[in-house]
């Protein structure tokens, strides 16, 4: 019986379902990648405002406490001012951290989907890669 002759190369199939590997790992890597500026960007607007917010209770401060007639007006003016002040940083800070949470999940979510496709397409290689293994080896 005559044996096949084969190529030092792959057959076609195998190289171009190879090559799905890298081009989908890439896709997802710059999708990813735009996706996470686009949260960056939306975190560092949301504190931007948050400090334009706080900064200008900040610079009113004075003028609040240069309106009061005694010692305990100061005290409810200060009591007031760190109260509101607290509660802002806090809920900020929950605000992010949400942001956070949903950036990660949404991650998480991409990773699962790109990791099926991946596994589809290292599933066409073993394939062809087998294929191309059971035809060279027929004698």
């Amino acid at each position: 019986m005559k044996q096949k002759t084969t190529t030092s190369s792959a057959p076609q199939a195998a190289v171009d379902a190879a090559g799905e590997l890298p081009r989908t790992a890439m896709d997802f890597a710059g999708r990813y990648s735009a996706d996470a500026i686009k949260t960056l960007s939306s975190c560092q607007g949301k504190y931007a405002a948050f400090m334009k917010q706080r900064l200008s209770e900040d610079f009113a401060m004075p003028q609040r406490l240069s309106g009061c007639k005694s010692p305990m007006e100061i005290m409810d003016v200060w009591a007031d001012f760190y109260s509101t002040a607290m509660n802002d940083y806090m809920g900020h800070a929950r605000n992010l951290a949400e942001t956070g949470t949903e950036a990660v999940e949404e991650f998480v979510r991409e990773v699962e989907v790109e990791a099926e496709e991946m596994a589809e397409t290292t599933s066409k290689v073993l394939k062809a890669a087998n294929a191309n293994d059971d035809g060279t080896k027929a004698a």
